[in-house]
């Protein structure tokens, strides 16, 4: 039987789009995304015993290894930082003060808690025998090429400098912990988020499971997918990992599925897995039309499809994402001219910012009630008790929370909200409630609504405006008793910052 190629299964204008598509991934991947270490033969060896004592051995023996190599007892170790050809490992001196030194490669044959096991950490359970863990070492030394594949914005980042819940989770760990490797990692001590590009093996996962898009694959982040998206217009994407674009059984299937529906057409991605709700809500209105998977996807985004298909369900009555081998449904698929919409998202824009704008375009000014989804939530509030300290408007770094200075409101727009908690936890009169993986398909929620409002307080010496009535009032409950019959000082609780000065300096004198 012949084996047909997948060029000859699609016309010019199809490969044309192909071809556009792979040109858009050049024209938005960075000309340094491509990078070169070199590993020089330096490692340091912690541990000791037998096992320690023979790799030791082997390395001082071996008449062709270069290695230099330094001991360390485990009680001494302290940190590792770095990557491969550079790493930083900590250690306690002789006098107890911490000291580093700069390595390229680990060997650890003690069981250290904090040793991170990026690549070039090597542990003796990784290997048959002393000599396959020398020989993987040693071919690790040299040239090592590698890709950044992943881009990293920390402006909107869940984790990044923020303090973790009185209980110690973290606000959001999401991509650290869903990468398989140690190509994203968290300083906790600090609240920084490290990149290691050696160590990331390009899966994607921790551009899918990011609340906020502050993780995006180089050349498919949402503004390049968004034009890949539009040139769809009126076909139906069939998502496909490049890995498989080129296989005789995808060529196969192709064919196959054609017979069944002629608008079929492949949809690119060198990982499908960085997919999620954002990614298929903007390909579903660019294209006007439904997804069909032909590359499997992870477990991480099953739920985003789920949801989708939900939101779609009830707003057209149909389904929004198939899998390829549900050949009866395919054939049945037409775009959906009432779904679709052009939207073309600023490059500093979260992927809250982009799928709030769309989701609005589909709901319009009809109800179509809650729907479970994840990376949103719903914020509740007691307005009576909130002081409008606006301790939650400076934690939330998606804008869900603002304030209006003209008419001092605090104002929501549920649509923006990750359901983090951060603001909850920063409320200080407690008045501040979450419903998290939640969104309310309502028009209010893609707008900013008023959910506390409070009257201007003015300085009762110079009538300048400088805070609101109920944080005085507060403040006012809490300091009268401590002041007393002091009237000075409870004067001053009425007063701006310069008014307080002044008004303080004149009882002195």
């Amino acid at each position: 039987m012949k084996q047909h190629r997948l060029t000859e299964l699609l016309n010019n204008e199809e490969l044309e789009i192909l071809q556009e598509c792979d040109e858009l991934t050049l024209d938005f991947t960075s000309l340094s995304k491509d990078a070169l270490s070199v590993v020089t033969p330096h490692c340091v060896v912690i541990g000791y015993g037998e096992l320690c004592d023979t790799f030791l051995a082997l390395c001082v023996n071996e008449k062709h290894t270069a290695l230099e190599v330094l001991h360390l007892l485990p009680q001494d170790f302290v940190r590792l930082s770095g990557h491969l050809g550079a790493f930083k490992l900590y250690f306690k001196n002789a006098q107890g003060a911490v000291e580093e030194i700069a390595t390229s490669q680990v060997v650890s044959f003690a069981p250290l808690e904090n040793l991170p096991h990026f690549k070039g950490v090597h542990t003796p359970n990784m290997y048959e025998s002393a000599d396959s863990m020398l020989r993987s070492l040693l071919a690790l030394c040299g040239e090592q090429n590698y890709s950044r594949s992943i881009v990293f914005d920390s402006s909107h980042c869940q984790y990044q400098g923020r303090r973790p819940f009185s209980d110690g989770s973290n606000v959001c760990h999401s991509c650290v912990d869903i990468c398989p490797t140690m190509g994203v990692s968290s300083d906790d001590s600090l609240k920084i988020l490290h990149l290691s590009p050696i160590d990331c093996i390009s899966c994607g996962k921790c551009v899918s499971v990011c609340p906020t898009g502050s993780m995006q694959r180089e050349g498919d982040g949402l503004e390049s997918f968004t034009y890949k998206a539009r040139l769809y217009k009126g076909r139906i994407p069939l998502i496909v990992a490049r890995a498989d674009l080129e296989s005789q059984q995808f060529a196969k299937d192709f064919r196959a599925l054609k017979e069944y529906n002629c608008l079929l057409l492949p949809f690119v991605l060198e990982v499908p897995d960085m997919l999620n709700s954002t990614y298929f809500l903007t390909l579903l209105q660019e294209s006007s039309a439904p997804i069909v998977l032909y590359s499997p996807l992870g477990e991480h985004i099953s739920s985003d499809i789920e949801s989708l298909n939900t939101i779609y369900e009830r707003i057209f009555a149909k389904k929004a994402i198939y899998n390829f081998t549900d050949s009866q449904a395919l054939g049945m698929l037409q775009p959906l001219t009432q779904s679709h919409y052009i939207y073309t998202p600023a490059s500093k824009e979260t992927s809250k910012d982009i799928f709030s704008e769309r989701m609005r375009f589909w709901i319009k000014q009809e109800e179509y009630s809650k729907v479970s989804i994840k990376g949103f939530g719903i914020l509740g509030i007691d307005a009576r008790k909130c002081t409008m300290c606006l301790s939650c408007v400076e934690a939330c770094n998606t804008n869900a929370l603002i304030n209006n200075n003209s008419s001092f409101e605090l104002l929501y727009k549920s649509s923006l909200c990750t359901g983090c908690g951060y603001c909850v936890a920063s409320c200080a009169e407690q008045v501040l409630s979450i419903e998290s993986h939640t969104l309310n398909l309502i028009p209010e929620s893609f707008e900013y609504i008023p959910i506390a409002v409070d009257e201007p307080f003015r300085c009762i010496e110079c009538d300048k405006i400088f805070a609101t009535r109920k944080s005085i009032e507060k403040i006012k409950q809490i300091l009268t008793p401590a002041f007393g019959s002091d009237i000075l000082k409870l004067k001053t609780l009425e007063c701006c910052a310069d008014c307080k000065v002044k008004v303080m300096f004149e009882g002195a004198h």
